[in-house]
């Protein structure tokens, strides 16, 4: 496919505002007379809040009010669909479920008057002995609440009689998002209408939420993210800090700005659950899959049931005749979980590919081979051929590219100097989905484009796939190209999470710029258009020209045409969503990743130096920003394998490990020599141009990856994570 921009690698639109500091985030909005907001946080864990004394507080100059759970209104609760994380509103009884929850507010001109209030608010409160932080202590002590179950086949009766077998179990722990712009948000009430300035992948669903929060119509509330820095999930569904932020403007009758400090992001702005999942893997002496048993159970919280759903990727990405999988929940004094990138797919594939390797090194067959022997013809979860599989070429082509062949697949046996060296691989996956989208083009008279929809860019490069798209249709420059997102007055557009955006917005960017290219044809060949006479067929768009087609001889700019049709603009809204294909087949990306890691038993030293990843993930619109989502998740996946967890002290249900001096991530001298191939293959059945998402599929597949080049240095199988220095000693 001969493309303008499609496929390229162009620099971000939005480039530039960030790297000089014109980029706005929620917490940079300046309005007249914006007083700020701190909040307090719960020191136990459970019981109660029985008395706040704000004495000294409102005494203190600058403050302006105190907002606390035994005298605030109480906010009406939430669609579930609209708040996957704690759905409990802030706020609504004086019960204590986990530390961090936020229990006051105080309102200030300044943000350290607002901090000095908060030090001086006296809180007492009742406490509960039994604070339930220990995720398998609490699983031993307490029968997991089972929330669905799927089978076909005979699983354990196959099990039972298959010649290779694996019963193992895995656990991760909590995972944090640690965005580098924590949740904040800045609002205000004009006349009734509530007006917000949103840190939030979804501001649709922000507007929703607080509408119904704050029982006012959705037409009375404004939500704007501009830019977002950095998400991950974290930022899909609303938490208490955008309710607050609305709140506390209504109450001191002027904008309030509510952010949270680090400390926050690690109690009350949701985490990845920590899972325990048993899978049990059977195999014929061809190495074909028999049976094939997932049983997850995930951590939530006392007030809400989040299930990760770790288990359902086994129900897919193999062939595998009998297959059964469950879910279950237990519960633990934390905040509530939410999806973080990759939910599910992400633990479940740390499983899953942990025991496939497992099972190949029991039967002494190549793990890559024992991949490829049980690649998945069509979706036997939903009976359905798959839409475009490109499995086995990426497990091949990262193979090839890695080097595979030289592995030399005993233990240990390759070194050099003082590190053993270990290769493992894993497959990747990730289901491809897009939604709902509307979205309008207009042409207007000075040359330019302006492209419109209430979706935003949390750092991945929406704002680029816009113009790009744009610029493919019409010929016009990027540059002359506006694009306007992160607004939710704009037509509806879509969450950017689970990896769909790209996928949702392009067809109706397609069909909304087709359709105002109609409407400039027609005033074209209007009475008054350079083209009068001819019929709006004849016409093409090139380069940013009206002229006939297969005559550049006569051609006027778009710009031109509206003027002399004395129109300042046209407009086409254009909408796509998911149609009867979904009936048809099974959408889903695939992909590899190869890793090399090194361990150096003398200094206790392990890192990853190398990654190569092969990935199917349709048309790539922008090559560069896809690459930098895969860099980015690979780096995730390091910090998953090899330093991420967040500890609770077991006596407090405090989190310790609540900064990121304590909460380790991966830094740029953990990062390893990468190797990437997007495989841009057009999804046939997936929308106009055929693109798919690309955010999460980078990040499964890779701890289970380093997982397996782990056990081949030092014989050691981990089958939790983080690995540590200390389980390889």
């Amino acid at each position: 496919m001969d493309t303008n921009v499609i496929g390229k690698s162009l620099n971000r639109i939005d480039g530039r505002q960030k790297v000089t500091g014109g980029a706005q985030y929620a917490a940079d909005i300046q309005v007249a007379d914006k007083a700020y907001a701190y909040g307090i946080r719960s020191e136990t864990a459970a019981g109660e809040l029985l008395a706040v004394d704000a004495t000294e507080t409102e005494a203190l100059p600058g403050v302006l009010a105190v907002l606390h759970a035994l005298d605030a209104p109480k906010f009406f609760r939430c669609p579930d669909d609209l708040t996957v994380g704690e759905r409990r509103p802030p706020f609504e009884d004086n019960q204590i479920y986990y530390a961090g929850q936020l229990v006051a507010l105080v309102v200030a001109e300044t943000f350290e008057q607002a901090r000095r209030g908060a030090q001086l608010l006296k809180l007492k409160y009742r406490e509960d002995s039994d604070v339930s932080l220990d995720f398998v202590a609490s699983l031993k002590g307490g029968s997991p609440k089972e929330t669905d179950s799927k089978s076909r086949g005979e699983p354990e009766g196959a099990f039972s009689a298959a010649k290779h077998r694996v019963d193992e179990t895995y656990f991760t722990s909590v995972g944090v998002h640690c965005a580098m712009e924590m949740h904040g948000a800045t609002a205000w009430w004009e006349e009734g209408r509530l007006v917000v300035e949103d840190s939030t992948q979804w501001v649709v669903g922000q507007r929703k939420a607080l509408a119904k929060t704050f029982g006012i119509p959705e037409s009375d509330v404004e939500v704007r993210s501009r830019f977002v820095g950095g998400g991950f999930g974290g930022k899909l569904f609303i938490w208490p800090t955008s309710i607050l932020a609305a709140e506390a403007a209504r109450v001191v009758g002027r904008p309030v700005q509510f952010s949270l400090d680090r400390r926050g992001q690690f109690t009350t702005a949701g985490h990845r659950p920590s899972t325990m999942q048993r899978i049990r893997l059977a195999a014929d002496e061809e190495g074909h899959f028999l049976s094939l048993r997932h049983d997850s159970v995930n951590q939530t919280s006392y007030v809400d049931e989040y299930d990760e759903s770790a288990s359902d990727v086994s129900g897919s990405l193999y062939e595998c005749p009998n297959v059964a999988t469950s879910q279950g929940l237990i519960k633990m004094r934390t905040g509530t979980p939410t999806p973080m990138r990759g939910p599910g797919e992400t633990p479940g594939l740390w499983a899953l590919e942990s025991a496939i390797d497992e099972l190949a090194v029991e039967m002494g067959v190549d793990p890559l081979e024992l991949r490829v022997r049980n690649i998945a013809e069509r979706d036997g979860a939903k009976d359905l051929p798959w839409s475009a599989n490109l499995h086995e070429r990426c497990l091949r082509e990262a193979a090839a590219r890695f080097g595979w062949a030289e592995r030399d697949p005993h233990v240990g046996s390759m070194r050099e100097g003082d590190e053993v060296i270990g290769w493992g691989i894993a497959s990747t996956s990730w289901a491809a989905m897009r939604s709902e989208a509307s979205v309008n083009v207009e042409f207007h008279s000075d040359g330019t484009a302006r492209v419109s929809c209430a979706t935003q860019d949390i750092g991945t490069g929406t704002y680029t796939v816009f113009a790009q798209v744009v610029s493919e249709l019409t010929g016009l420059p990027v540059e002359r190209i506006d694009v306007r997102i992160g607004n939710s007055s704009y037509a509806t557009g879509p969450i950017s999470g689970g990896s769909m955006v790209t996928a949702s917005v392009v067809p109706a960017i397609a069909d909304a710029t087709e359709k105002g290219l109609e409407a400039l044809f027609e005033l074209a060949t209007s009475e008054d258009g350079p083209f009068a006479g001819r019929e709006r067929a004849e016409l093409q768009v090139c380069k940013g020209n009206v002229a006939l087609v297969g005559s550049s001889e006569k051609a006027f700019g778009i710009g031109e045409v509206l003027k002399r049709g004395r129109l300042a603009y046209v407009r086409g809204e254009g909408k796509a969503a998911p149609g009867d294909e979904q009936d048809e087949y099974s959408f889903r990306s695939f992909g590899a990743h190869c890793v090399e890691v090194r361990w150096d038993p003398g200094v206790g030293r392990l890192r990853v130096s190398r990654v190569t990843s092969v990935i199917d993930s349709g048309r790539i619109i922008n090559l560069k920003t896809a690459s930098n989502q895969v860099y980015g998740a690979i780096m995730m996946g390091v910090g998953m394998a090899l330093l991420e967890e967040s500890v609770y002290d077991k006596r407090t249900g405090r989190p310790v490990s609540d900064n990121l001096a304590d909460y380790l991530i991966p830094v740029m001298t953990d990062t390893p020599e990468v190797d990437l191939n997007l495989l841009d293959e057009p999804d046939p059945h997936l929308g106009k141009m055929g693109a798919r998402g690309i955010g999460e599929i980078g990040l499964t597949g890779v701890a289970p990856a380093i997982g397996n080049a782990v056990y081949h240095a030092t014989g050691k199988r981990i089958r939790k994570l983080p690995i540590r220095i200390e389980d390889l000693l």
